[in-house]
């Protein structure tokens, strides 16, 4: 079961240490129920007894399922006059005895489930009884060694009052309500949830709405137990509404009840799990949807991912709703998955998003987005189509700032023999938003770049002191080439 693998994950690492300690050798003073054969019989509860556990010896047949390592055992036999539960606690000095109770026959016992109490989920067990079957009860110790008085203390426990689906105890809101799980049972005929059909231990709830509106059922316990909601008016009626399974995290269930229909709360428990528990019932928060995007301030150029969720407190998911963009445009959602959205002009976009959760519960939520473009293009890019070795000659570059007024960087470079643009220069120059700036080089052709047979040119612009830098840089760069040749006998003009 789903709590079993974690105990004995648990105490496996215990019993290493428990391990290099021997078992005690039978003495005159081994406690005459030291074997199983030889148990003590308990013939009326409640029942009460001290003995030495520690003076007893572990049989090689001694049962392990509840801990892998036992020192020194002592036994009582029970049988159950009556259906019911028992409590068994076990106490002592110095170490804490652990208890485990058993049905069948030497060789061939089984333990009740549940009916384990060691380090990890004592100090005592309660389990159901059915009349006339005897259950053989072993306390037992990891360390043998005399001067280890332990009690066992044997008693009946009433069964929890709400245990039946027809002694259903009444809910309110808001409402705290607490039990023990370990004395319950599941009735025959019981609805089991679709969530966790193995928790047999079982407690019911009725609630009735006086007007409709969304609850949250929290519960706590040693494990967490599960908890499912019905809707019907009998038993053999009921349809499950929602549904928490055993140490489901934080996931509440939660649904809206409609005034005046009536509701089931079904807590329940495997017997491993099976514990004390609280439930609260709660009004469920209200949903704030919202919707993470990126990037968190989109140009015109981009495809904006937004990731609606449904803003809810409890964590369930979005199963529907609408993401209104601000532009007249939106898109149906049926999911916490992205969409994708590009809008064509900047500005402030107030969103509208709606979302309805897994439990019918619905809201919207508002908030703006700011669209902001910035933009300007290389339009121009002025060589001398050919020059000689020497000479100096002028290199234009015309800018257009396409949205606002920006500060604009625009860089000369010229490739070298290794193939890399190398710096000719840099200026800066403040263009208005729609307006055209020319920015003027010059540049003096040398033997190399004759030998090569060209210089080429490599221009870029960028927006001064923008981390995202141009919303559009695929023209932001352009190339020219000057045919160049050696210098002639003439003077260079």
């Amino acid at each position: 079961m789903k709590h079993t693998a974690f105990r004995r994950l648990f105490v496996a690492g215990l019993a290493v240490a428990a391990a290099l300690v021997a078992p005690a050798a039978a003495s005159a003073g081994t406690p005459s129920n030291d074997d199983f054969g030889t148990a003590t019989t308990v013939t009326a509860l409640p029942f009460k007894a001290t003995q030495d556990v520690g003076e007893g010896t572990a049989a090689a047949d001694d049962p392990t399922s509840c801990y892998s390592w036992i020192a020194s055992s002592v036994w009582y036999d029970y049988t159950a006059s009556a259906d019911g539960f028992v409590r068994a606690l076990p106490s002592g000095v110095g170490q804490q005895p652990f208890i485990a109770v058993y049905t069948g026959e030497r060789g061939a016992l089984t333990q009740v489930p549940g009916a384990c109490a060691e380090w990890n989920n004592g100090p005592s067990v309660t389990f159901p009884v059915t009349a006339g079957q005897t259950y053989h009860i072993m306390l037992f110790k990891q360390y043998a060694g005399a001067g280890q008085p332990a009690t066992l203390d044997l008693a009946t426990v009433p069964r929890e009052p709400n245990d039946d689906f027809a002694a259903a105890a009444v809910a309110t809101l808001p409402g705290t309500f607490s039990g023990d799980l370990t004395r319950s049972s599941a009735e025959p005929g019981e609805a089991a949830p679709s969530c966790d059909p193995g928790a047999d231990h079982s407690v019911w709830y009725r609630y009735t709405p006086d007007r409709t509106r969304a609850i949250s059922v929290e519960a706590r316990s040693r494990w967490s137990p599960s908890v499912t909601v019905y809707r019907g008016a009998t038993r053999d009626s009921l349809s499950e509404v929602d549904c928490k399974s055993a140490g489901g995290g934080d996931k509440r269930p939660v649904f809206t009840a409609t005034a005046g229909q009536q509701y089931w709360i079904r807590v329940a428990d495997d017997a491993e799990g099976a514990s004390w528990y609280d439930i609260r019932l709660t009004t469920a928060p209200a949903l704030t949807p919202n919707a993470n995007s990126w990037p968190n301030i989109p140009s015109v150029f981009d495809d904006v991912s937004f990731s609606p969720n449904a803003g809810d407190h409890l964590g369930r998911p979005l199963v529907g709703g609408e993401l209104k963009f601000g532009d007249g445009t939106s898109v149906r959602l049926t999911s916490n998955t992205q969409v994708t959205h590009r809008y064509a002009a900047d500005g402030d976009y107030r969103l509208e998003i709606s979302a309805t959760t897994d439990d019918g519960r619905s809201g919207t939520g508002f908030q703006t987005l700011h669209v902001e473009t910035h933009d300007v293009t290389l339009t121009g890019l002025s060589l001398p189509s050919q020059a000689r070795v020497g000479q100096t000659k002028p290199v234009k570059v015309s800018v257009v700032d396409n949205r606002y007024d920006e500060k604009i960087v625009v860089s000369l470079r010229k490739k070298a023999e290794s193939g890399y643009y190398q710096d000719v220069g840099t200026l800066t120059q403040f263009v208005p938003a729609g307006g055209r700036v020319d920015f003027p080089f010059a540049y003096t052709y040398t033997a190399a770049d004759a030998a090569a047979g060209q210089a080429e040119f490599e221009v870029t612009a960028n927006i001064d002191g923008r981390y995202d830098g141009d919303n559009h840089p695929v023209d932001n760069r352009l190339t020219a080439s000057t045919v160049v040749r050696a210098q002639s006998g003439a003077r260079a003009s």
